[in-house]
This record gives C-alpha cells, sequence and structure tokens, in this order.
C-alpha cells in the first residue's frame, strides 16, 4: 500500500517410493527426504537441512545466494561457479554458519546426526580445512574434522558425525558450525553443506491443487484499500482489504465474476488490525516511516509469524478470497530494527508463497524489485508501485517473460506520460491517488 525505501514451511512435492513426500525449507535450507520405510501413520525419512546464515570472521566468501549450499550438484571435477561458495583466506579463514533445525525436533533423541560437506580444494597435506560445532553443554567449539579424505582439486564428499546431538543446539534448536584453515593461502569451495539425519514424520497431506488464479498479462483491475467498495468498475480482478471489507461486498463480486484478491501486511504489525494482540513484542521493530502505529516485524522468527499469518491465509479462504497481496515484504533492504539478510527475506517470501498455494491462493510479489529473479518461480504475478516514477520498471520484465501478469500504479505523474510506456511493456497500470481509494485512471 506503501512505497517503502528503506513457517507449516515450505512446501514441495517429491515421488519416492511411490509416495508422496514433503520437502520443507527453512531460511536457506532445504530438506531433502528419501523414503526408506513407511507405516500409515509415520515415515522415516532422512532430512538434509542447510544453512540459514554465514559469516566471513577472517577471509572472505564469493557472494552465490547460501542456498546453493542446500543442494549436491558438483562432482569430480566439475567447475560451475554458480553451483558452489568459494572460500578465501587472509591469512587464515574462519566462517560462522547458522542451521536452523525444526523446533519441535529433539536431536538428543536421534541416533545419528552428521555434517555432509562436498568440498573441493587442497588436500590435507597442502593446506588443512577443517570443521568444528559448538557444544552448547561444554560450552567451547568442538572439532568434527577435517579434509583428510579428499583428492586435491577434487569434488570430494565428506560425512563428519555429531557425537551428542543434543549439544549442539541452543534452546531454539539452532546450530553453529564454523569453516576454518589456519594457513593464508590457497582457497577452498564447498558445493553442499548440510545437517543430516533420520527422522520420522507424519504423512505428507493432499497432493497440492494448482489451479488457483494465474493471471497473464492484459487483466483489467482495480485496487480499492479504503473507503466504501465501488463495485461498478467492469473490470477483471478486484484487490480489497482482506480485515475491512464486508463478506457481503466479497459475495457481490463474486456474483458478478470478479476474482478477489484480499490485502493484507506480511512484513509489519498494524496495531489497528483485529490480531495486533498476537505478536510477541520481540519480533516488534522500527516504526515504518511515515506510517504511525506501523512496525516492521522481525520476519526471520517464523516460529513466531507463521501461526499469525497461517490465521489470515486461512481468513482469506473463509471469505472467499481468490488471492492474496501481502504487503512490505521487502523488510530487509529497511531499517527495521533488525539485522534481516537477503536470504531471510527469500526464504520468508517463499514460505508465503507456498502456505497461499497450499491453501489454493493466487499470491504476488509486492514490489521487493531486487528479488523478482530469484522469487519469480514463487508468485504468480507482481504489483508494484511507482516504478515508473523511480525508473525501475525493467526489473519486472521477467514476469512479463514468463507470461505472468504485472500490476502497478503511479501516484504521481500524467497518465499521458506513463501509460504508453506501461502498455508497450505489456503492464496493466493505473494512476491512483495514495490512499488508494476507489478513484483511478486506467491505462488500458
Amino acid at each position: 500500500m506503501k512505497r517503502l525505501t528503506e513457517f507449516s514451511y515450505n512446501a514441495v512435492l517429491l515421488a519416492c517410493s511411490g509416495l508422496t513426500l514433503v520437502t520443507q525449507s527453512v531460511f536457506a535450507q532445504t530438506w531433502t527426504f528419501n523414503a526408506t520405510t513407511a507405516s500409515e501413520s509415520q515415515i522415516m525419512t532422512t532430512v538434509e537441512t542447510g544453512p540459514a546464515r554465514l559469516r566471513s570472521l577472517r577471509g572472505q566468501h564469493s557472494r552465490n545466494p547460501l542456498a546453493v549450499l542446500a543442494q549436491w550438484e558438483q562432482s569430480a571435477a566439475q567447475d560451475d561457479p554458480n553451483a558452489y561458495i568459494e572460500f578465501t583466506p587472509a591469512r587464515q579463514y574462519a566462517g560462522a554458519f547458522i542451521f536452523q533445525l525444526p523446533t519441535t525436533l529433539p536431536l538428543d533423541s536421534l541416533s545419528t546426526v552428521t555434517l555432509e560437506a562436498n568440498y573441493r580444494g587442497p588436500s590435507r597435506a597442502e593446506q588443512r580445512w577443517y570443521w568444528q560445532i559448538y557444544n552448547f553443554c561444554t560450552n567451547d567449539w568442538v572439532t568434527l574434522g577435517d579434509n583428510t579424505s579428499a583428492a586435491s582439486g577434487q569434488w570430494t564428499r565428506i560425512s563428519l558425525t555429531i557425537e551428542t546431538p543434543g549439544c549442539a543446539v541452543d534452546r531454539k534448536n539452532r546450530a553453529r558450525v564454523r569453516y576454518r584453515t589456519d594457513t593464508h593461502s590457497p582457497s577452498s569451495a564447498l558445493d553442499a553443506l548440510v545437517i543430516a539425519y533420520a527422522a520420522e514424520t507424519p504423512p505428507p497431506p493432499p497432493p497440492l491443487a494448482s489451479d488457483w488464479w494465474k493471471p497473464r498479462p492484459g487483466v483489467r483491475w482495480q485496487w480499492q484499500l479504503t473507503g466504501s467498495i465501488d463495485t461498478s468498475f467492469d473490470v477483471e480482478m478486484y484487490d480489497i482489504d482482506l480485515f475491512d471489507t464486508p463478506q457481503s461486498t466479497i459475495d457481490e463480486l463474486h456474483a458478478a465474476n470478479r476474482v478477489v484478491i484480499c490485502y493484507f501486511s506480511a512484513g509489519s504489525h498494524e496495531d489497528w488490525r483485529p490480531d495486533a494482540h498476537l505478536f510477541p513484542s520481540e519480533v516488534l521493530g522500527r516504526t515504518l516511516d511515515g506510517w504511525p502505529g506501523e512496525k516492521w516485524l522481525d520476519i526471520s522468527n517464523l516460529d513466531s509469524l507463521a501461526p499469525i499469518m497461517e490465521a489470515r491465509l486461512d481468513l482469506a479462504v473463509s471469505k472467499g478470497c481468490d488471492g492474496v497481496e501481502p504487503d512490505n515484504v521487502d523488510g530487509y533492504s529497511n531499517n527495521t530494527g533488525f539485522n534481516l539478510s537477503d536470504q531471510d527475506q527469500i526464504a520468508y517470501n517463499r514460505w508465503l508463497a507456498s502456505a497461499a498455494h497450499i491453501r489454493g491462493l493466487s499470491i504476488g510479489l509486492k514490489n521487493d524489485l531486487e528479488q523478482v529473479r530469484d522469487l519469480l518461480e514463487d508468485f504468480d504475478w507482481a504489483l508494484n508501485e511507482e516504478c515508473f516514477e523511480y525508473n525501475e520498471c525493467d526489473r519486472l520484465i521477467p514476469f512479463i517473460a514468463a507470461g505472468k501478469a504485472v500490476f502497478g500504479v503511479e501516484y504521481r505523474g500524467s497518465p499521458d506520460v506513463f501509460c504508453p510506456q506501461a502498455n508497450a511493456m505489456n503492464f496493466d497500470w493505473l494512476k491512483k491517488r495514495p490512499d488508494l481509494d476507489a478513484w483511478r485512471v486506467s491505462c488500458r
């Protein structure tokens, strides 16, 4: 609703051993399920959780997305620089990883927990690279192993046993791992780094339906978030407020064969909403500039936010919304009061998209232009504010190239100027007032 300058988990379906299994992601992590046994009530799986965060304490690492470490892609002498992260010493190298394991998982009850790495670099005789894990029972770092088994310059899978799993996580089930060398050269690379364990999981949910609304460019639409909804516009889609819009209005729009998209803020706390009291104080950050009563959320704290956002999505389903427009999903690039990374935002936005799709809801990516390419496959359409004003519309072209609609508005400027540009780019654009009342000028 505003231009900003400033886990249920992400589900993907796999077929394994004749069963439909659910792959889950937590932050930048991927759980890979390999079915070994199954009963009517439980499925035994091998779970691999990739790192949620990485910080180089000494030296530096290449800037590929952290998510590459959750996938095994390289072998032998392969060299796809987009598939791994390279680590370069500055006299030494020390990198700190954080792994977020499911908070409901009792690690001390698991028989085998390992740290698995796909390593390429010097052999042990040439240079020692090693892994450590923090022991929360003794409050010190424990060395798990090194590159002894690695052949020089070849991708090698290294498996290191975590001897006391219950001591390897803090009270929030987060594990801390260090990757180190004590010499100044050469560099090494990791194609994968995961914590792996066997666990029983509940039977999978029914397969996802994929028949939610997936608009192509050329959709007439109306966006109104304030005032009594004017239902008289001859458009295909209405975007309206989830909480404030009466059920009778949604029913009226459906009776006129309109698609109904329901707006809510997924990245901020609005103190006037009926569920505002459900947000714990630790997830509330700085006040949004120019929006009193609204504070940024710590979107990395999914344990606290997931139940609230799921309830909002369930409300959208119960009211008959065909899709949702979650706002403020670019907090990582704003002064939120939290140290949010781009990977935190990507993971949260992907979780939102998955949670919507599980419920059969269409979902649009609101603003967040810097992550369009990362999130294109997860979202069904895009909605942007003032990209012509700020000369950044080209970032939305991937949605058009994928056959997905791009909706947007300008609050300033003349439609005679921006509409020809929007139409040439196959965008569906409106001129609106900033309060998003019923008034509109459509570019086509």
